[in-house]
């Protein structure tokens, strides 16, 4: 799980394309009023091989859809993942 593939200007993420977005990201989408939906996935967590949720956001005008990620320079970068499906869309503030 987890394995991230460079392919030209396409990046895959468990053999999907999609890109990167911090909360960050997503709260610049937000300020600028860039329309955009969500959704989850399960995906097996691979450090503790738990089925967890990861949001996926699709962006208005994007090819790919964007899978929620840590930003690096304030944390480990990886895929936010939940224990539980969020009955409400992730609280982007909340999550820093």
């Amino acid at each position: 799980m987890y394995e991230v593939f460079n392919v030209g200007k396409t990046l895959l993420l468990d053999g999907q394309p999609m890109s990167l977005v911090t909360p960050a990201g997503v709260e610049g989408w937000i300020d600028q009023g860039i329309k955009y939906s969500y959704r989850y996935d399960q995906v097996r967590d691979p450090l503790d091989g738990q089925m967890k949720y990861r949001c996926i956001y699709e962006k208005d005008r994007a090819d790919v859809p964007f899978v929620l990620v840590n930003s690096p320079s304030s944390g480990d970068g990886r895929v936010i993942l939940f224990d539980q499906k969020p009955d409400q869309p992730p609280v982007i503030r909340q999550l820093r």
